[in-house]
C-alpha cells in the first residue's frame, strides 16, 4: 500500500479538525491518518523545520494512505478560501526508517522489545547491535545500587514499507528504556 505526505499551510489543530471531521464524514473509522507533530515523524526538510520553529510559517505534515489521498486533496482544495487550508505538497512515500537505542534493566520490558522486533522482518533490520547480560552476584544488590542483575541494551536501524514501520514505532515509542530518534519517511525520487 501506498502513503503520501501532505503538508498543509495551516495550523495544526485547524488541520486536524478538518481531517479528522471529514473522515468522520466519510464513515472511515481505520487509522489512514498520521500527523508528524503527534507520533514524531521528522518533518520533510530542514527548512520547512526551522521556519515552522520561528514561526514565520505554519506548516502541517501528515501522512495519508493512498485509498483516501485523491478526494481529501480535493476536498482541502475546495477549502483553501473558506479556511484558509493551503495544500503545499503531495508527494508519494517509498517507505520509513526508525534508529533507537535502548538500556533496560527490566526483563519483561526486554521481552516485550525483543517480541516487537522478533514480529518485524529481518529484511527490514539494516543494523543492530545488542548485548544481553545477566549478573548473578547482583541478584541480592539493594535497590539504588549501580549494578543491575540484568542489562539487555542495544541499538537498531530498521527500515521499510511505511505501513510495517509505523506499527512497530507505535509499540517501541510505548517502552519505557527505549530512546527512539524520529521516524524518517522515504521519498520516491
Amino acid at each position: 500500500m501506498t502513503f503520501y505526505e501532505f503538508v498543509v499551510e495551516a495550523p495544526l489543530l485547524l488541520t486536524k479538525g478538518f481531517v479528522y471531521g471529514w473522515l468522520r464524514g466519510k464513515g472511515i473509522e481505520e487509522e489512514v491518518v498520521y500527523f508528524s507533530k503527534v507520533l514524531g515523524i521528522e518533518r520533510s526538510t530542514l527548512s520547512d523545520s526551522l521556519r515552522e520553529w520561528f514561526g514565520l510559517e505554519n506548516l502541517t505534515h501528515f501522512v495519508v494512505r493512498e485509498d483516501v489521498a485523491e478526494e481529501l486533496k480535493k476536498s482541502i482544495e475546495r477549502c483553501t478560501d473558506r479556511l484558509g487550508l493551503r495544500l503545499r505538497t503531495v508527494r508519494p512515500i517509498k517507505g520509513a526508517s526508525v534508529k533507537f537505542s535502548f538500556s533496560i534493566y527490566n526483563r519483561e520490558i526486554a521481552d516485550k522489545l525483543k517480541k516487537a522486533i522478533e514480529k518485524i522482518s529481518a529484511e527490514y533490520i539494516k543494523k543492530h547491535d545488542e548485548k544481553e547480560t545477566y549478573i548473578k552476584d547482583a541478584e541480592q544488590t539493594e535497590m539504588y545500587t549501580p549494578l543491575h542483575p540484568y542489562v539487555y541494551e542495544g541499538e537498531y536501524l530498521v527500515e521499510g514499507p511505511f505501513q510495517d514501520i509505523i506499527e512497530f514505532y507505535k509499540v517501541i515509542r510505548e517502552l519505557p528504556q527505549v530512546k527512539e530518534e524520529p521516524l524518517k519517511l522515504i521519498f520516491e525520487e
